[in-house]
């Protein structure tokens, strides 16, 4: 890895690095805030917003088991470098970061309701910064992992639609397909199974003319 990455160890066995621009989020949390101080915690809460996207990749992989290379962050977004997955899995992938990132919002904003941190003013300061950064900054950054092109999760999370269309019209395909041969439908054990009992009928049948020419033969 070239001086541009920085590592930052293992997540699970997972390398992790990080790009310089990661360090533009300082300068973006000083524009929002004005403050050094507040800059510094919407900067680990920023980081923590793009942490939490990529491990919804990461939940999605390990639970297709597909293997995991590395997660790389970048300024506003990340790269989770896996092994080959299908079509479906990966547009799964590529939403289930966003979905992570969601989850994250919706608990921001029940704690948000539920908790009062006025009587610790510091606290509540800390809460202040953070709560902008996990709602409002966290929406664009979704916003932004959306976008349709470069190496954003949108340009595989959009395809969802046209692979849904893809899916239904084999589904379609399989039940035409089914109507005509309704054999294929069933699993090879209860092929044979059926094979085998027809085998019997057939015999028994058989057997059962056979017993009747041979009455035939003996009343002439």
């Amino acid at each position: 890895m070239d001086e541009n990455y920085w590592q930052l160890g293992t997540w699970g066995r997972i390398p992790v690095a990080m790009h310089w621009t990661v360090l533009l989020a300082f300068a973006w949390m000083y524009l929002v805030f004005w403050s050094v101080p507040a800059t510094l915690v919407g900067a680990v809460a920023l980081f923590f917003v793009l942490a939490v996207h990529e491990l919804g990749h990461v939940a999605v992989l390990r639970r297709r088991k597909v293997s995991i290379d590395s997660i790389t962050f970048f300024g506003v977004h990340g790269t989770t470098s896996h092994g080959y997955a299908g079509p479906g899995v990966e547009i799964a992938v590529a939403w289930a970061g966003v979905a992570a990132q969601a989850v994250l919002l919706a608990a921001t904003l029940v704690v948000g309701d539920l908790v009062d941190f006025s009587s610790i003013p510091l606290l509540a300061w800390a809460w202040g910064v953070t709560y902008l950064v996990w709602t409002k900054l966290n929406v664009f950054v979704m916003v932004i992992a959306l976008l349709p092109l470069g190496p954003f999760d949108g340009r595989v999370a959009w395809s969802v639609f046209g692979y849904m269309k893809g899916a239904m019209r084999r589904r379609r395909k399989r039940k035409q397909e089914l109507l005509l041969n309704p054999e294929r439908a069933l699993s090879p054990e209860r092929r044979r199974e059926l094979e085998e009992s027809s085998s019997q009928a057939a015999a028994q049948l058989m057997g059962k003319l056979s017993g009747r020419r041979d009455e035939t033969r003996g009343d002439e």
